[in-house]
């Protein structure tokens, strides 16, 4: 099967001022992405999705190819299937699937990506998606909306006996997806009966969008480089 990694990395972001170049470890952000699916040594391609010539040519030394996107495309406003969509459409190739691997998950490396691939291809008949999750810091019923008047109306269960142990349930963490090539252009997203949860820890979780996530994200990869974790 022919699979391609997709890697998106547009310059205009609010949280965390170009972030995708952002320092981490003295390695712009999205370098990370790009080496993780390199090492996996999987994919008959990789794609760095950008509007930026600056993000262009952090990658420059890395053997992959780069595709520019509209400006439309790297607004707020365009959706994640509007940018695969448009990528997808001008590859000369076609492939069986695809991995977006976004350069916000730095902690994600080549590993997860075996791991997830491994995964994926070998349940092939039965899914035909991916999506990387991390178990959830509380349970769905203590997040709710809190109402104009500020009352806990929508807290609605008693939580005197709450034991978090007993609840396992997850998010997605952003990390890793997957999907089939033909079956994302007819679903747009890649959620469903028909998509494979990969777990991961939330050690190799932590996903960058603002500086706090930014400055959790350095101690963490400090840990790791020096193989304290």
């Amino acid at each position: 099967m022919k699979k391609v990694a997709i890697i998106p990395a547009r310059s205009g972001s609010k949280g965390l001022k170009d972030k995708n170049i952002q320092k981490l470890c003295e390695k712009p952000l999205l370098v990370y992405s790009v080496e993780a699916a390199l090492k996996a040594e999987i994919f008959d391609c990789v794609i760095l999705s950008t509007d930026s010539k600056l993000y262009a040519s952090v990658a420059a030394d890395y053997n992959i190819k780069v595709m520019y996107r509209d400006e439309t495309l790297a607004s707020d406003d365009a959706s994640t299937y509007d940018v695969i969509k448009d990528l997808l459409s001008r590859l000369e190739e076609k492939y069986d699937y695809f991995a977006l691997l976004q350069p916000t998950s730095p902690m994600r490396d080549e590993n997860h990506v075996k791991e997830a691939v491994r995964l994926f291809e070998n349940q092939y008949d039965k899914f035909d998606f991916l999506v990387s999750v991390k178990k959830a810091e509380y349970t769905s019923s203590l997040v709710k909306p809190i109402d104009e008047d500020n009352s806990l109306k929508f807290f609605c269960d008693d939580f005197s006996n709450y034991k978090r142990q007993l609840y396992d349930e997850y998010s997605p963490n952003g990390a890793i997806f997957i999907g089939k090539t033909d079956k994302y252009m007819e679903h747009k997203h890649f959620y469903g009966s028909r998509s494979l949860a990969y777990k991961m820890n939330d050690f190799d979780s932590v996903d960058i969008d603002t500086i706090l996530d930014y400055e959790l994200a350095k101690i963490c990869m400090r840990k790791k480089l020096s193989g304290e974790w």
